[in-house]
């Protein structure tokens, strides 16, 4: 039965998202990184308020809680069709991520967690959407406005590279699914009270 390993796959994905990567690193620094910043445990706020080496740490490791999962699942189960694999590996991980059920189902917004997981399925297409984000960022210093403009531009790069729909479908629900998490950033920029991003000192 197909859909039992790909069952497994789903957990073993999730699982691997859930990890708050940002909540123990800040921890270990003596720092709740929900009570300080924006309050996300994502790697921009560890930055912010812990130090740039931790947030650093925390977007390479939230990058292959993505990356692992849609890398690995096909490579292991050959016999599954590999593109459905990937996506249910990297969606989970992006779910698991986002709603970690070992912070009360509340996690970040998935962006390094869908990009390690991008990079799996469409790599081109991710490297582009890299270039995207450090471009509107140096322009803006507006992590916020570099992540929503670079995750918008996704799905067409990823049809443009693959021509798999499925994949094309998937990163138009994964650039959607992010844009509505930046719902209050983008209030924040709408009023100009959104902040740049600044440096903190190691």
């Amino acid at each position: 039965m197909d859909w039992l390993p790909q069952l497994v796959v789903a957990i073993v994905a999730f699982l691997a998202g859930s990890l708050p990567t940002g909540y123990l690193v800040a921890r270990a620094y003596g720092v709740d990184i929900r009570q300080v910043g924006s309050g996300n445990i994502g790697a921009t706020n560890v930055l912010r308020s812990v130090n740039r080496w931790a947030g650093r740490g925390v977007f390479v490791v939230d990058m292959l809680k993505g990356f692992l999962p849609a890398f690995l699942a096909p490579l292991l189960l050959p016999q599954l069709d590999g593109s459905i694999t990937q996506i249910i590996a990297c969606l989970c991980a992006i779910l698991g991520h986002n709603y970690t059920p070992w912070l009360g189902f509340r996690g970040g917004k998935g962006v390094a967690t869908a990009a390690g997981g991008f990079l799996a399925i469409c790599w081109p297409a991710l490297l582009i959407v890299a270039v995207v984000w450090f471009m509107v960022f140096f322009l803006s210093h507006y992590v916020s406005l570099a992540s929503i403009i670079a995750v918008a531009a996704l799905p067409p790069l990823v049809f443009g590279f693959s021509g798999n729909w499925n994949f094309t479908a998937f990163a138009t629900l994964v650039a959607v699914v992010t844009i509505l998490r930046h719902k209050s950033n983008i209030q924040r920029l709408l009023a100009g009270t959104e902040h740049k991003f600044e440096k903190k000192p190691s």
